[in-house]
């Protein structure tokens, strides 16, 4: 009997793939509004602006860890953190 390991590769590719995106998102989620910001002061550079748009920190609480009870905290416009 011949065994293909072709299957097999795929879905190991397959899991490399999904944590290379999980880790590419959830880097993103925590970087991503200091990185609009910097696109958003070199956009107004290159208009010829002098206004500078200061991004936030990143702190402790952006990427902590999280339960079910606090999933959705922080994800909104809602200052308070309650949907």
């Amino acid at each position: 009997m011949i065994k293909n390991s072709n299957g097999q590769s795929l879905v190991e590719y397959l899991i490399i793939v999904a944590l290379v995106a999980i880790g590419s998102l959830s880097i993103m989620k925590v970087l991503g509004h200091t990185v609009n910001v910097r696109f958003a002061n070199i956009t107004e550079s290159l208009q010829g602006h002098e206004s500078k748009i200061n991004p936030e920190t990143v702190n402790s609480e952006m990427y902590k860890k999280r339960g079910l009870n606090d999933f959705f905290q922080g994800a909104g416009n809602d200052s308070s953190g309650q949907h």
